[in-house]
């Protein structure tokens, strides 16, 4: 078995369109997939026949952005009904506010650069979802920077000029998204927000506290002190293990896809959860016989 179980396509953020993920998850030797696309399903939607096709386990999911006490977290959902009325209002009410900062980031630009990247990035996008990385990239394109790392520490990231803050809904309220619409809540690389191991703690109670099960332990193709981190507060809080690349385009190749440190043997893998709640998962997916 070798999973991924957080990754991007063209429906959101990412690079290749759902089919070519599917093609190059197979060409990886992944064997079950979630495709994550931030604030939609459409990914999936989009990718199900094919991947069916090709023998490969597709299991449903979604990145949910949500805060927290003024922090912006991401909650993978994995194992949703994609048709459930509530988790389609919610990633809905995520995109109006994602098309809403992007226009005010493209004021931004105007106003203070006399730069205009969203006639440019539109194409792009087409029928996919926006985000902060279509503007690094555009920048990139035009110029403007030499890499996507150096728009967001110029341009893009907090406490940067052309930084435009999102009042998304609360942690809780996606968590109850996603178990509303069957799914596990999943908190997607927590090592990245830049909290105190206190404020980590605080914020993985009232997570549990409000129905979520999920913690992405790796995220790595090696083990680092992250994953043992993870691995603790997994433990410490009774939640299930996942593992995904935050895969996004090739190019980036220190984000491959399923390119996955195993996941410590101390940790109770995703897929339990996923055998035993998902009927998706029993339909469409042969039963691992070992963790990776």
């Amino acid at each position: 078995m070798k999973p991924d179980f957080h990754c991007h396509t063209s429906a959101s953020d990412g690079s290749l369109t759902p089919t070519e993920l599917i093609d190059r998850a197979l060409a990886q030797s992944v064997t079950h997939l979630a495709i994550t696309d931030h604030d939609t399903t459409a990914g999936y939607d989009q990718a199900r026949v094919y991947a069916d096709e090709k023998n490969l386990c597709l299991v449903t999911g979604t990145e949910i952005s949500c805060q927290w006490r003024g922090h912006t977290i991401h909650v993978v959902g994995l194992g949703v009904d994609v048709s459930n009325a509530t988790l389609q209002q919610g990633l809905q009410y995520n995109r109006v506010l994602r098309w809403k900062r992007a226009l005010a980031i493209e004021d931004r630009f105007r106003h203070k650069k006399d730069w205009s990247l969203l006639p440019d990035i539109l194409p792009e996008v087409g029928q996919g979802m926006i985000g902060r990385n279509h503007f690094a990239q555009m920048l990139v394109k035009k110029g403007h920077v030499s890499t996507q790392k150096q728009a967001f520490d110029r341009f893009l990231k907090k406490g940067k000029p052309m930084f435009v803050d999102v009042a998304w809904p609360s942690l809780a309220e996606i968590t109850r998204w996603i178990t509303t619409a069957g799914g596990i809540a999943v908190v997607a690389h927590p090592h990245l927000y830049k909290l105190t191991s206190n404020k980590l703690n605080q914020m993985l109670t009232e997570f549990v506290e409000a129905g979520g099960e999920g913690l992405e332990v790796v995220n790595q193709p090696r083990v680092c002190s992250e994953q043992f981190g993870m691995a603790q507060r997994a433990r410490k809080f009774g939640l299930y293990a996942s593992m995904g690349s935050d895969f996004h385009r090739p190019e980036q190749h220190w984000r491959n896809l399923g390119w996955l440190h195993p996941l410590p043997g101390t940790c109770r893998p995703i897929w339990e959860w996923l055998q035993a709640h998902s009927g998706q998962w029993q339909a469409d997916c042969a039963t691992p016989t070992t963790n990776v």
